[in-house]
């Protein structure tokens, strides 16, 4: 593995904002009436919600930091001697925001104060960095495709989403990872949830988990200006911050549900008077939320607290899927092909393949079976042993070939099943120590049929089909002194993608006649196989619907440890740290190990080009001409170190000048 050394050099008038880091800072001075430091004044900033608080003092040119706060509204006191006390009501602070507070004190006793109570906006005036954010209120209310948060970056200036517009479901991973921002490539961004790592190797870059709208907090997409915390991503930064428990109990439920009664007609519909088609969507679920009481241990007043965070949500989503499969017709599985016509309605002429012979000029010749029946001794036992997997059709589609579409079920129910589930532990030891601890987790199951045989051996498609992730965060942040802050988190993504192929996995395929000698030569797991009937002598277009098809896993485990020291010395604000990463990746997509294919060139009068009026690869099927494939699958396993050490000061220069140096490898 190649290391190549990538030092960069952010040098411009802006400050901090951490690429991985969700929570917000507050910095500025503290001044008098003048305009002149005040140095040694004392500045809280205490969370409403759950009284969380952190401190910082003024140094000799009156400069204050405040790092790593929840994003949430505070109340700021500041306090000096010889000073009024100073009280600000209703600051807002958003996800990975650097915000810049001036406090002004009035001359005066520390027992009278001065407060603003009125709700102000809090202006960025520190960073050039161009952040995004969409707020609690905007997320609980704005309408939202299938409940899918990420889908809000659709808000942002200078992101577009490039996925398909019906896959933006919160199980449709790869689809709602295609962003791109201010024209860059898409599936190049950084997806992080808490500050986390949130990205699946999957495809070029997917989603790993997706959260309940309800448990989400705020969401921002950060554009550029990153510091030297950031990197990992060659476009955005996609940030969602989860809600945490508060002082007060909180309990939430929700349905949204879609019927067809309730569904508007499509204009195709309408214009040939269709009614409107069969669905059937419920998405439901509950939060709760609260503070975790003990009598004489945990109770509202102690220093230690403890909040928690419980979201469940359930997707059931039915509509009807038009299934047009064809198959053969019952005289033909005994070889009866007298009444075959292609879609002209010409007579199709199935040929004796032993017959051939040659012409004075090269022209192969052939002689057509007697009737267009092949007798029942020429019929291969491996053919009428597969035969007997294919369902009996009913149906008769004028205008096309003999023994096509004529299998129709035209509201086969297919469904999607989908659960996600939250839970997230907040503790405060005292105002020097604060945690948290979430597990997040989902699974969609997805049930369809594709050619008709919907249960047991010969089902095709790979179901059902399902995507399953939990995801792990530790983070810790202690204050070690007043100056000195540590912060430590721990994460771990595993997201799974498999499809079963569940009726068709451990098939004894010598029940089909197939040689044990050959069966013990496959290079995995054994299943029903994969039986193709093609429509020409080159291509891949079935004429009857296939049967059979391979299972497919494919996993994601990545690994994060962060740890971010963060030093205030003066009109310094330095950060050193280093994030690693390990990703594993292992695709366990066998393909098709067993795959036969038939031809209609077999049973044709020219072998070597289509004919419309002869030849039919079923009838080439019974007669055993086929021919057959395996792939070898070498179950590619990746794994990916990623280790990238920074440094990082933020320095005063003035009231009105911030730089920002750092450097990351």
């Amino acid at each position: 593995m190649k290391h190549s050394l990538l030092p960069a050099l952010l040098l411009g008038l802006m400050t901090s904002v951490s690429g991985q880091e969700f929570r917000a800072t507050i910095s500025g001075h503290v001044l008098d009436a003048s305009g002149s430091a005040v140095p040694g004044a004392r500045v809280e900033a205490r969370h409403v919600a759950n009284n969380e608080l952190s401190t910082a003092t003024s140094d000799s040119s009156g400069v204050y930091t405040l790092p790593f706060l929840r994003p949430g509204q505070y109340r700021l006191t500041t306090t000096a001697s010889g000073f009024k006390t100073s009280n600000r009501e209703n600051v807002t602070l958003e996800v990975g925001r650097t915000v810049g507070i001036d406090i002004a004190l009035e001359v005066g006793q520390l027992t009278e104060s001065v407060t603003v109570s009125a709700e102000t906006g809090v202006l960025e005036t520190q960073t050039a960095s161009r952040i995004g954010v969409v707020n609690t209120t905007q997320v609980a209310e704005l309408p939202l495709n299938a409940r899918n948060p990420f889908m809000l970056g659709s808000m942002m200036s200078g992101v577009t989403f490039r996925g398909a517009a019906i896959w933006q479901r919160p199980f449709d991973n790869g689809a709602i990872a295609e962003w791109s921002v201010n024209g860059g490539r898409q599936s190049n961004n950084e997806f992080l949830m808490d500050g986390a790592p949130n990205n699946a190797q999957m495809g070029s870059n997917n989603i790993a988990y997706v959260p309940i709208v309800d448990a989400v907090q705020e969401f921002s997409v950060q554009q550029n200006s990153y510091d030297a915390q950031y990197g990992k991503t060659g476009g955005g930064v996609f940030n969602v911050v989860l809600k945490s428990g508060s002082n007060d109990f909180h309990v939430t439920g929700w349905e949204f549900a879609r019927r067809k009664w309730l569904d508007a007609n499509t204009y195709q519909n309408n214009s040939v008077n269709a009614p409107r088609p069969g669905h059937k969507l419920d998405q439901y679920g509950f939060q709760l939320s609260g503070p975790v009481l003990v009598p004489k241990i945990l109770t509202k007043e102690s220093k230690v607290r403890l909040f928690y965070l419980g979201s469940f949500e359930n997707y059931r989503e039915l509509w009807p899927q038009f299934l047009r499969n064809s198959f053969p017709e019952q005289e033909m599985r005994n070889g009866d092909f007298s009444k075959l016509r292609n879609a002209a309605q010409q007579p199709v002429i199935i040929y004796d393949p032993n017959t051939t012979n040659f012409a004075a000029n090269g022209d192969p010749i052939r002689t057509p079976f007697p009737g267009n029946v092949i007798p029942a001794n020429r019929i291969h036992p491996v053919a009428r042993a597969v035969t007997q997997f294919m369902p009996a059709p009913k149906d008769i589609t004028p205008g096309v070939r003999y023994s096509t579409q004529n299998l129709l079920n035209p509201e086969y129910p297919a469904q999607d099943k989908f659960y996600n589930l939250i839970l997230k532990f907040d503790w405060n030891f005292g105002d020097n120590h604060r945690a948290f601890f979430r597990h997040a987790s989902n699974d969609r199951t997805e049930d369809r049929c594709v050619n008709g045989i919907c249960s047991g051996p010969g089902m095709d498609g790979q179901q059902p089909f399902q995507r399953i992730n939990d995801a792990y965060v530790l983070d810790w942040v202690t204050t070690i002194s007043p100056t000195t802050i540590l912060n430590l988190r721990a994460s771990h993504n595993r997201f799974i993608e498999k499809g079963f192929g569940r009726d068709n996995a451990g098939f004894d395929l010598t029940t089909l006649g197939l040689s044990p000698t050959l069966l013990r030569q496959l290079p995995g797991p054994v299943y029903f196989g994969r039986w193709n009937f093609y429509d020409a002598p080159t291509g891949t277009n079935n004429l009857y619907s296939p049967l059979g098809r391979s299972q497919s896993n494919n996993y994601t485990n990545s690994y994060n440890l962060t740890g971010n020291l963060t030093k205030i010395a003066g009109a310094h604000a330095m950060k050193m740290g280093i994030d690693v990463r390990r990703n594993h990746f292992l695709q366990q997509n066998t393909g098709d190990i067993l795959q036969f294919n038939s031809r209609p060139n077999f049973t044709q009068r020219l072998w070597n080009q289509a004919e419309p009026d002869s030849g039919d690869s079923y009838a080439s099927f019974l007669l055993g001409g086929i021919e057959g494939s395996s792939n070898y699958p070498v179950f590619p396993f990746f794994r990916q170190w990623y280790v990238a050490p920074y440094f990082q000061d933020d320095w005063k220069v003035s009231k009105r000048v911030t730089m920002n140096i750092g450097l990351r490898w």
